[in-house]
């Protein structure tokens, strides 16, 4: 008679350490899913926040390029007049100042890496030759004159 009873008694103790494990291992894994979800939810917010970022900044590209052709526009037609208005007072055209030469405009025509003036040959603008053949002098422009003459140069005055 022992011998059912014990068999019953460690299967009750079998199922109740089996629910206890499950209940332990859905609880682990409640939680990872829990924080699975919530960074997907942070990634799908994130991802809409840069979705509506790219569209304010399109929006605002394209309103300033809309306003800056505008611009153009208006000073086209305000040289336009002034060049009428020139010509009906028979004042010369040299005289007005050409936009032709408009910084806008000549870097939109010809990208900085090829501009007509610059050659490998040119020399830097704060060249200063030493008058041997070409090389930057650092002292250039600091040599007294009179020195040079051999006369002795002036004491300072305080």
């Amino acid at each position: 008679m022992e011998e059912p009873g014990l068999q019953l008694t460690f299967a009750l103790i079998g199922i109740f350490i089996g629910m206890a494990i499950g209940a332990f291992g859905h609880r682990l894994l409640s939680r990872s899913q829990r924080q699975v979800s919530s960074m997907k939810l942070e990634l799908l917010e994130s991802e809409r926040r840069i979705a509506a970022l790219k569209a304010d900044m399109q929006s605002h590209l394209g309103d300033t390029h809309r306003r800056i052709d505008g611009v153009r526009h208006a000073l086209a037609e305000l040289d336009q007049g002034l060049h009428r208005q020139a010509k009906t007072w028979g004042v010369a055209d040299d005289v007005l100042i050409s936009h032709d030469n408009d910084p806008l405009r000549t870097a939109a025509r010809a990208p900085l890496a090829q501009t007509a003036g610059s050659s490998e040959g040119e020399r830097p603008k704060d060249y200063a030759a030493d008058g041997e053949g070409g090389t930057l002098s650092e002292d250039f422009g600091l040599k007294n004159k009179a020195s040079d003459a051999g006369q002795a140069p002036e004491p300072p005055r305080y």
